[in-house]
């Protein structure tokens, strides 16, 4: 295992408990859960489909988790992660480990909380190569096996435990801290990277770095266990990694466009923009989210002033993103994970995951596979069915196809069964259609086909990201407006671009 994780085949579950009707509050959580999806799923650091990256917050039942974990644990086959922040209870009949829900009683904590058995039972039987715990609460070190018969989880090969804090120890959540004392430093270590450092960063990196940070400000100090040096293997790539053209076999001179050091410029610029800007953001739209759950679960409405912060504060949110992806896109550093895939399903998981399933009519020729990467599949039929749906009327109506190339012979050709063949994608309503003077333009960044719209309704990005995906796995997009009434527009993707799939390209 040299190879970062392969996000296709990894899972990760994301445990957050903020808030308890018997214990402390920690308001942290909700930030601590939010960020590390964000990083996980960002291009960045891994790139993980947010579908492999499940966020359970503020569980109520101790299956709640359980189910999930099991889940992942039966998906994944290269890494698995759980984790969980919270507060950390332990069951005085037995001493064992439990995970606090908003449900848990201290002086019940057997049947309240989630037994850390429960986890460690699941994680032994999946067969990811990696399997990954990190705790963020208190008594988190008694996973690790001091307090038990064995190592539990800790015996089996590729297994890494990693607790915020000591096996008697507390846990800290710093007030007016945005998050907990140990994953504010992991999350840190994360977005920031180690200065003189290799290309990528370990476990056994991360764990070393955030115990001396935390050591240097007299915070509790985290514990791990390894099994089978699973930590010494590379697990996220290193943001502050920069190599010199002079040591780089055949770098371009320093002064011409694209040389390695004006990426890593452009590297450490992303990495500045996500910390200043994201890392708060997350926070904001995690607290959103909780403000409008409680208004949701006492049956009331939030008022214009609240409904506004929420509101806006996530069109910020997706803005940074998008202005994230624009600079990847520029500085070529977009990454392509292609993997075998079934392009019928990819757009009915596109529809069900944005509940449009009921305003699309799919027409699918069977059993058309591709290799190319299934979540910018998804991000191009999610922007163009979001047009359609947004600007268009219905009927809308998405057709997948395998057709030869324009000017290729149609049909089976004996003397050249290889010939290559393009997919097929056209994404149509029965609106108004595009207005023909703004047809030439309507994958230019920032357009926006009505400047009548409420300026939340968008940024003017989203034809551009279809079509600059596209372009990354060899394919375009096209516009046109239909005879009988209505926008089409028609993706075509090469069938085989890859011989067989390639793994994640390390940025």
């Amino acid at each position: 295992m040299t190879a970062l994780p392969a996000p296709e085949h990894s899972r990760v579950v994301l445990v957050g408990a903020s808030r308890f009707e018997e214990l402390a509050e920690l308001p942290a959580v909700a930030a601590n859960v939010a960020t590390l999806r964000e990083l996980f799923t960002s291009e960045e650091v891994w790139g993980l489909p947010r579908r492999h990256c499940l966020l359970v917050a503020e569980p109520r039942a101790p299956r709640e988790v359980s189910a999930a974990v099991r889940q992942a644990a039966a998906e994944a086959t290269d890494t698995l992660i759980v984790y969980y922040a919270g507060h950390g209870l332990i069951d005085p009949g037995t001493g064992e480990l439990h995970l606090a829900l908003r449900e848990s009683r201290p002086h019940e904590v057997y049947d309240t909380a989630v037994p850390y058995d429960w986890i460690r039972r699941t994680l032994a039987t999946s067969r990811a190569t990696r399997r990954i715990v990190i705790l963020d609460c208190c008594y988190s070190g008694r996973m690790l096996g001091a307090m038990s018969e064995g190592l539990g989880l800790a015996e089996i090969d590729g297994t890494y435990l990693l607790a915020a804090a000591a096996e008697n120890a507390l846990a800290l959540a710093p007030p007016g801290e945005l998050f907990t004392a140990f994953t504010g430093e992991l999350v840190a270590l994360v977005r920031s990277g180690v200065p003189g450092a290799g290309p990528a960063l370990t476990l056994n990196d991360l764990y070393e770095r955030t115990r001396s940070s935390l050591r240097a400000a007299g915070r509790p100090e985290p514990h791990c266990r390894d099994r089978n040096t699973l930590g010494a293997v590379p697990f996220v790539p290193n943001p502050a990694f920069q190599v010199s053209p002079e040591g780089e076999e055949g770098a371009p001179p320093a002064d011409e466009p694209g040389t390695v050091s004006q990426l890593a410029s452009i590297r450490r610029f992303m990495a500045d923009l996500s910390h200043e800007l994201r890392t708060p953001l997350t926070a904001l739209t995690a607290v959103s989210d909780v403000l409008e759950t409680d208004a949701a679960q006492k049956g009331v409405e939030m008022g214009p002033p609240l409904r506004l912060m929420v509101d806006e504060t996530r069109r910020l949110a997706g803005l940074v993103e998008n202005l994230m992806e624009l600079a990847r896109f520029d500085a070529g550093l977009a990454r392509l994970v292609v993997t075998e895939t079934d392009i019928a399903a990819v757009v009915r998981e596109c529809l069900a995951a944005r509940d449009w399933d009921r305003s699309v009519t799919v027409v699918a020729a069977p059993g058309v596979i591709a290799f190319l990467d299934p979540r910018r599949l998804d991000v191009i039929m999610a922007n163009l069915i979001g047009n359609a749906l947004a600007h268009g009327q219905e009927p809308v109506t998405v057709t997948v196809a395998v057709r030869p190339p324009p000017g290729e012979p149609s049909g089976p050709d004996p003397y050249c069964p290889d010939r290559p063949f393009e997919i097929v994608l056209t994404v149509a309503d029965r609106g108004e259609g595009i207005p023909a003077p703004l047809l030439p333009y309507v994958f230019d960044r920032f357009r926006k086909g009505d400047s009548r719209r409420p300026r939340s309704a968008g940024h003017g990005l989203g034809l551009s990201f279809a079509q600059e995906n596209a372009r990354l796995m060899g394919g375009r997009v096209e516009a046109a407006n239909q005879a009988e009434g209505g926008a089409v527009f028609t993706v075509r993707l090469p069938q085989h671009p890859h011989p067989e799939p390639s793994a994640p390209s390390e940025p």
